[in-house]
């Protein structure tokens, strides 16, 4: 997500660059605070936008995405939160609209969907849940209605629409 900006900062001078980092903008405020060993990402970073507003915050293990992942919107509310595995996205996750309610839901296995997948409206009730294996749609499918009536029932195989 924020990796052009991580490359232009180990290419500086070719300095390995090693322990705390802080990245200023123009205006003097903090844009990324992190740790590197050995010029690899490790540890906690977080970004601000160019306001100090915070942006997004990530865990790093060896240069590669490992733990949570979270975004922000710009109404200061959480966009998404992902769990990462050496740099795959791996584990729960779950997606905001800026008003902060619930929009989808989740889990990954080796950076593909796995299990139940839920869509929400932006009121809060169940608009769509789907379940996957492998990344493919792959079992039962249920659409509601804003009200929360099932408006279709559906099954899937293999990535493949099978029954209405």
């Amino acid at each position: 997500m924020f990796n052009s900006c991580m490359e232009n900062m180990t290419q500086q001078n070719n300095e390995i660059i090693n322990g705390q980092y802080v990245e200023k903008n123009n205006d003097g405020l903090i844009s990324v605070i992190g740790n590197f060993d050995n010029s690899k990402r490790d540890g906690h970073f977080i970004y601000f936008d160019n306001k100090g507003k915070l942006q997004a915050q990530e865990n790093y293990l060896n240069d590669l995405l490992h733990g949570q992942q979270i975004t922000i919107h710009n109404t200061g509310k959480i966009k998404n939160s992902i769990n990462y595995k050496n740099g795959v996205k791996d584990g729960k996750y779950e997606k905001f609209y800026k008003t902060g309610k619930l929009q989808e839901s989740g889990s990954f296995a080796n950076g593909l969907k796995h299990g139940e997948i839920i869509w929400y409206y932006d009121n809060g009730e169940k608009n769509i849940i789907y379940n996957y294996k492998d990344g493919k749609l792959n079992g039962s499918a249920t659409i509601f209605s804003k009200e929360g009536d099932i408006i279709e029932e559906s099954i899937y195989q293999n990535g493949n629409k099978i029954t209405d």
